[in-house]
């Protein structure tokens, strides 16, 4: 009897003891730490009732600077999201008006709309100019599913100002190479790090280990609660800065902290000496981002484990188990699994579905979102035929801390009767 064969007679509806397993863990999450929250939301709530400050207190400055220890960068500003930390990066790198940044087409549409969102900086005058710079969309490594040097390399021209390092899944870019190119064409590099908390990567040059976050220009993280560290309450996010910018570190520090703050730089509640948007984060947020960041480290190496289980389930199956770059320390938020063929893929995801298990909806490629294909939004595009044949073919598993082991064993069982 063939694999196929024998599991279609065991996919059956699952039973009232097997409930339905969650694709993503942060209700779970929330579950197991809602006492201690609860009384940390309360201390919260009775220290602004006395000051009536709720953001931007003492836990955000905690927050900061455990952040800033844990990535070993420069320094690190919370904010209220990871698309205002794109959107903060690209403005206060005051980027001239009509620059281009290149982008990988395989990610979040935020990455590409953060760019969009930003504004542009005469060099000469200062001027702000909305609608400025433009996302260059480029292809996708077919193994690691992030930003390929090669099409970065083709995708350069004069209006080339930066790059946008995605780390997708929770695998870090291949950064040597972006790097090696930014250093030669004198551009910036930002690194996408909204779904890398805890991710690595050793540069091969010097042997360095370096965290997500901390090795280009600037580092953009979401704390949303789906992430492997995140808010409960309400999106959160961490814009990181690195000693590549040199001499413009400190002034950026500074001006990060404004740009959250609605361009406030000194102390007077309604000066406000340079732009900025309202993107603080709250005491609540990062009183609970504090907290996971110390368990992140063995949150991560539980994925990992469970991520080694399903690899090897779907050893000698036609289908693909995600592929960890040498060096690379791949944080699995997301486990990925390629199918051969689009009618594999909607075989596994019925048959998940029939075991109790949650199938997740996973990215489209960017450039063919409506804004972007009929022209009402500014981009170029360079290439993207990998990222369309790849994207249409993974299947996301649940993979994340809170698992049960009956659980993992169940999802093993569906993996490892693939085809």
């Amino acid at each position: 009897m063939s694999r196929s064969a024998s599991y279609a007679h065991t996919a059956t509806a699952p039973s009232a003891a097997q409930s339905l397993i969650p694709a993503q863990g942060n209700g779970r999450r929330l579950q197991q730490r809602l006492s201690i929250l609860q009384q940390e939301v309360a201390e919260i709530v009775t220290e602004a009732a006395e000051t009536g400050n709720h953001t931007n207190g003492p836990r955000v400055q905690a927050l900061e600077e455990a952040f800033k220890g844990y990535l070993k960068v420069a320094d690190a500003i919370a904010v209220n999201s990871g698309s205002s930390a794109l959107r903060a990066a690209c403005e206060l790198l005051r980027l001239p008006p009509g620059s281009e940044i290149i982008i990988p087409a395989y990610t979040f549409i935020m990455t590409a709309y953060s760019v969009n969102d930003a504004f542009a900086v005469d060099p000469q005058s200062g001027t702000f100019t909305k609608g400025g710079l433009t996302p260059v969309f480029v292809d996708i490594d077919p193994q690691t599913y992030t930003l390929d040097p090669a099409s970065v390399r083709e995708a350069l021209s004069e209006r080339t100002a930066a790059i946008i390092a995605v780390h997708m899944l929770g695998q870090m870019a291949d950064m040597r190479p972006l790097l090696d190119l930014a250093d030669e064409y004198r551009l910036f590099v930002i690194e996408d790090a909204a779904q890398a908390h805890g991710a690595t990567y050793c540069d091969p040059r010097t042997n360095h280990i370096y965290a997500a976050g901390s090795m280009g220009d600037c580092g953009c993280f979401s704390l949303s609660d789906v992430k492997n560290i995140g808010s409960m309450g309400s999106d959160a996010g961490l814009l990181t800065l690195t000693t590549r910018l040199g001499s413009r570190l400190p002034s950026l520090s500074a001006e990060a902290r404004a740009w959250r703050n609605t361009g406030r730089l000194g102390r007077h509640r309604y000066e406000h000496q340079t732009w900025g948007i309202r993107a603080r984060m709250d005491e609540y947020s990062a009183a609970e981002c504090l907290a996971q960041l110390r368990s992140l480290d063995r949150w991560v190496a539980r994925r990992q484990q469970i991520a080694a289980r399903y690899s090897a389930a779907l050893a000698g199956t036609s289908f693909t188990a995600p592929y960890i770059a040498p060096g690379r320390r791949h944080a699995f938020f997301n486990y990925m699994v390629k199918a051969p063929t689009l009618e594999a893929r909607h075989l596994l995801e019925s048959r998940l579905r029939a075991a109790g298990i949650q199938v997740a909806d996973t990215y489209s490629v960017v450039p063919d979102q409506p804004l972007y294909r009929q022209g009402l939004l500014p981009c170029r595009i360079v290439a993207a035929e990998r990222a369309r044949e790849i994207a249409q073919l993974l299947v996301a598993i649940p993979c994340y801390p809170e698992l049960r082991e009956e659980e993992i064993a169940r999802i093993e069982e569906v993996l490892s009767h693939c085809p």
